[in-house]
């Protein structure tokens, strides 16, 4: 299911959301809580909607709003697909590599997809490669 719209996007201090009319969250045939993929000026992530003072939102990290060029306030078009089945988690090379080696691929993907994606996007925003791999070692740790 997919739908698209336009909106603005919504600020709160350094935190933007987009939000989802009811119309839209139909047509997508989700609940309040629907895995979605969202596109913004050609630039696609993974979230989740969620309800804020009885509206249904999906998150705007920094990352995805750079990467799509766009800011709180901004009129935007949207496109929102509904995930169905299990969802995939795009990684990093180095901990593709890591969970090979400690035969650790299927572990990784019993997570969440919450935990998977925190646990991406955490390294993700690690410059520092010695600090990459200490989370890459905190995690193979986690799931041993």
């Amino acid at each position: 299911m997919k739908t698209t719209y336009e909106t603005i996007v919504l600020g709160f201090g350094n935190h933007a959301a987009i939000e989802i009319p009811p119309e839209n969250l139909a047509e997508l045939g989700g609940d309040k809580r629907a895995p979605v993929k969202v596109t913004v000026n050609g630039h696609t992530y993974q979230t989740t909607a969620t309800s804020m003072d009885g509206k249904r939102l999906v998150v705007f990290p920094t990352r995805d709003r750079i990467a799509s060029g766009v800011n709180s306030g901004h009129k935007i078009t949207v496109t929102m697909t509904l995930e169905e089945g299990y969802r995939e988690v795009a990684m990093p090379e180095e901990l593709k590599r890591a969970l090979t080696e400690n035969n650790l691929k299927e572990a990784f993907r019993a997570l969440s997809f919450s935990d998977r994606h925190a646990l991406v996007n955490k390294l993700a925003d690690t410059k520092k490669k010695a600090s990459r791999e200490r989370h890459i070692q905190k995690l193979i740790k986690r799931l041993t």
